[in-house]
């Protein structure tokens, strides 16, 4: 598949609770935000709410992360609150996520939203953030965490890497620009399905001023794996012309942008009540330099990078590869990141810049 051009399939997380496995850095990120969390739901009493109070997890994956701040969402109105609603929460993600872990997840784990509590209930949309999904004025309260650096489609090309922060100027305007029109799709669908005061909560995984995400030292070591099995034989020139990770990460005047360019968004309703950057602690590299071995954070970043990414570079393999072709290049991959990342950890350690936003609905 020609760079520019997406597949659905290609973006998906790895299935039977992979990612629930290896996503430790995600579930950080949204500790981060319980502060934020908790005052959004805190002002949502005084919204007009209803019988029932409607809170989108979007882009829920398999679930694990999404079961402190939901199960903090909702013990705190049930505590709290003077007149408690019923509430629903609707997990979102594209059609091909493994939606049987997440059912396991939140009906199963004993730190679940529904775990002990009664007038909770649990549904699900397979729909894109990047489209509708709810009728108008039905969500009282949105969470997002790490989701919308992920773009709706591969803008084009970057030429010798897969990394959109590594890609040269002309490259790098194309994804801009796409990430750009994405956003602003976001806003206006999210904008629309939000009840008058309802909050939406983000956390966002962004860029410094330079556009960098902080693991550009990881994916140039993917980058290198990659040219390296080109020149062995084990992987086509053409096929890694058509690998290319389909995220981009927004600086500060990215998210921003929508508010401060022109009067566009003040036509979705929705103000920024809080914007508030950091990086986030490598939790790998810390156990490596604790008293841990290199090996052993060799095994948790290349699990890491597994779960997250691995599906949407190995979807570009040649189609007319056999299964057990395609399995053996996907380990070799692994085998060769493994090694590389044993070598110097330091270099590949990856300190993401994140961000935490709060919308209000007016």
């Amino acid at each position: 598949m020609p760079r520019g051009q997406s597949s659905p399939s290609r973006g998906h997380m790895l299935g039977h609770g992979f990612y629930n496995r290896h996503s430790q850095e995600q579930g950080l990120a949204n500790q981060l935000a319980l502060p934020l969390l908790m005052r959004a739901v805190d002002a949502l009493e005084r919204a007009p709410v209803g019988p029932e109070l409607r809170v989108a997890d979007l882009g829920s994956s398999q679930g694990r992360n999404s079961l402190l701040p939901l199960a903090s969402v909702v013990g705190r109105i049930q505590r709290r609150w003077s007149r408690v609603p019923a509430i629903s929460v609707i997990h979102t993600d594209l059609p091909g996520n493994d939606w049987t872990s997440l059912f396991n997840t939140v009906l199963t784990s004993p730190d679940s939203y529904l775990a002990g509590r009664e007038g909770v209930f649990s549904l699900a949309s397979a729909a894109s953030v990047y489209g509708p999904i709810f009728p108008a004025g039905s969500i009282a309260l949105g969470y997002s965490a790490v989701v919308e650096h992920w773009l709706s489609r591969v803008p084009g090309p970057v030429t010798g890497h897969l990394w959109s922060p590594r890609a040269g100027e002309r490259e790098r305007a194309a994804w801009a620009d796409q990430a750009r029109k994405d956003w602003r799709v976001f806003l206006t669908e999210r904008g629309r399905e939000l009840i008058q005061g309802g909050r939406m909560v983000l956390v966002l995984s962004g860029a410094d001023e330079q556009g960098l995400s902080g693991a550009e030292g990881l994916m140039d070591l993917v980058n290198r794996v990659l040219g390296d099995m080109i020149l062995a034989g084990e992987l086509t020139a053409g096929e890694y012309a058509a690998m290319a990770i389909p995220t981009y990460y927004r600086t500060r005047a990215e998210w921003l942008a929508p508010w401060n360019s022109s009067s566009w968004a003040r036509g979705t309703g929705l103000s920024v009540e809080h914007l508030e950057e950091f990086v986030l602690d490598d939790v790998y590299l810390e156990q490596c330099q604790n008293g841990g071995d290199a090996g052993a954070f060799a095994e948790d970043y290349a699990a890491f990078f597994e779960a997250a990414f691995q599906p949407a570079l190995f979807g570009a393999l040649d189609p007319k590869r056999g299964e057990e072709d395609r399995r053996q290049v996907r380990e070799l991959f692994a085998k060769r990141l493994r090694e590389g990342l044993a070598q110097d950890p330091a270099a590949c350690s990856a300190r993401w810049w994140m961000a935490i936003m709060s919308l209000v609905k007016s």
